[in-house]
């Protein structure tokens, strides 16, 4: 029996059928007619191989397509506002924050919740500047890796997460506590953070629940890039996934986890360089779940420059795939062995780098589409091999770009949806996304030939101590 189907109702499922699976079989069958010359030219193994690729790519595609159908609506609160009863460990991990970290406390005692139900720690892990000072003149409490109380358990910030854990477990004050957050040292909330998890949290029995995440800066292109794919991600996968009863994603930072699960689960440990997403499997995989909260937001400041941009995404790009082929095996087990979807939907997160492979492909194709028409035929440029572009690299090319097409859709409604309302900035806001995806693709293939470095972690500057928004 095939568990969480029950969560969706028979339209869904009616509607997953139909594009999921319906989707690609009715493409591929479209175009069967034009697999003969393919074969003919280059073998069978070569024929196989792109269209498996080709079906994985369409399969992902058309799930996703399913997905955003769930996204379109008033996002409504399901949850009802509770009395503050929850009791919250604030950890903001900071590594030479003096720049922003004044800033981000400042904004943090805004928070509208009982002073004596949360508690900021900043972890400042390794610092060489004032960042510890800071943190300790604003009232917040500082532990400082720099002491060696403990012992280091990996890189980067989930090392100094671990550290943040193990100081506060050893004094007492962690089980004093009911859930964790997690808050980068650039970051601001809504003042209703605190508010709206501890009503969540209180009403669904949820192990972690990941705040909706924004900008803090789109007023540059690259910056408007990240924007913009938070605002589809947010709506079209996250709120529609949270819709359907599926396991949410943790971004990294303005996520809630229950102590209990942290200390019964080894803490913030984490092999890869993607902590949020390991964090996110290893909840699944122990039968917990994730949720998403659409209502109150954490604000994110994002590079505005590329070579920053790269550097950070290419260390997200490897932590992923080593995440994806380390945990696609126990998750295949996890399903063959309950029935759970949740676990196949948690492989096609994943692997769902698919989009960017997808741009690859559809420029790939039309670039030989192309030149099939513009180079004489014969000598260097067969006839043959034009046939073969013009009968199945054509059909993938358009196929790809009428997919490619319909992403635009999401993109503008999540703009609409849950960007502020700047008309006259959406071709602008279109364009970024794009460059944003394609740039995203070199750090995916760089970070798939590379992913078994797990020891490198890259640090991201912050200098911003007020939102640059249009």
């Amino acid at each position: 029996m095939i568990k969480h189907w029950s969560r969706l109702d028979f339209g869904a499922l009616a509607i997953y059928l139909l594009v999921v699976i319906g989707g690609p079989i009715a493409i591929l069958a479209s175009i069967a007619d034009f697999f003969a010359p393919f074969i003919q030219h280059f073998g069978w193994f070569l024929f196989l191989l792109v269209i498996s690729i080709s079906t994985w790519v369409l399969l992902l595609t058309m799930y996703y397509i399913f997905l955003t159908i769930f996204g379109f609506g008033r996002a409504r609160r399901d949850y009802p506002l509770a009395a503050p009863r929850s009791r919250f460990l604030v950890l903001i991990p900071a590594h030479n924050e003096e720049a922003v970290l004044g800033a981000t406390l400042a904004n943090l005692k805004q928070i509208d919740y009982p002073r004596a139900l949360y508690r900021i720690v900043v972890i400042s892990d390794q610092s060489t500047d004032e960042t510890a000072a800071i943190a300790s003149q604003l009232g917040a409490q500082v532990i400082d890796t720099n002491r060696r109380l403990f012992r280091r358990v990996g890189v980067g910030k989930p090392a100094a997460l671990q550290y943040g854990l193990d100081t506060l477990a050893n004094t007492g004050q962690l089980r004093a506590a009911d859930y964790v957050l997690v808050l980068d040292a650039d970051n601001f909330a809504d003042p209703s953070i605190l508010r709206e998890l501890n009503s969540q949290f209180l009403a669904k029995p949820y192990t972690a629940i990941q705040a909706y995440l924004d900008s803090k800066n789109d007023d540059r292109l690259l910056s408007l890039g990240y924007a913009m794919s938070y605002w589809t991600m947010n709506r079209f996968f996250q709120l529609s996934k949270y819709r359907l009863g599926l396991d949410n994603s943790i971004g990294g930072t303005g996520f809630a986890v229950n102590v209990d699960w942290l200390v019964a689960h080894d803490g913030f440990q984490s092999r890869s360089l993607t902590e949020d997403l390991e964090m996110e499997i290893r909840i699944v995989e122990s039968g917990g779940s994730v949720g998403w909260n659409h209502w109150t937001r954490i604000y994110d400041e994002k590079p505005e420059h590329l070579r920053a941009s790269m550097v950070q995404r290419y260390r997200w790009s490897r932590g992923h795939w080593y995440t994806a082929f380390h945990n696609v095996g126990p998750l295949l087990a996890h399903f063959f062995k309950s029935g759970d979807v949740r676990y196949l939907d948690q492989i096609n997160y994943l692997f769902s780098m698919r989009q960017n492979i997808q741009y690859l492909l559809a420029l790939i194709f039309a670039l030989g589409w192309g030149i099939s028409w513009v180079v004489p035929q014969g000598g260097a440029y067969p006839m043959w091999l034009a046939d073969v572009e013009r009968s199945y690299f054509v059909p993938m090319t358009l196929i790809n770009w009428a997919i490619l097409l319909e992403g635009f859709l999401p993109m503008i409604a999540g703009y609409w949806y849950d960007a502020p309302h700047r008309l006259a900035q959406l071709p602008k806001a279109l364009v970024a996304f794009y460059w944003f995806s394609l740039t995203y693709l070199a750090d995916q293939l760089v970070g798939l030939a590379t992913f078994p470095n797990q020891q490198t972690w890259s640090h991201t500057r912050h200098a911003m101590t007020t939102p640059h928004r249009h």
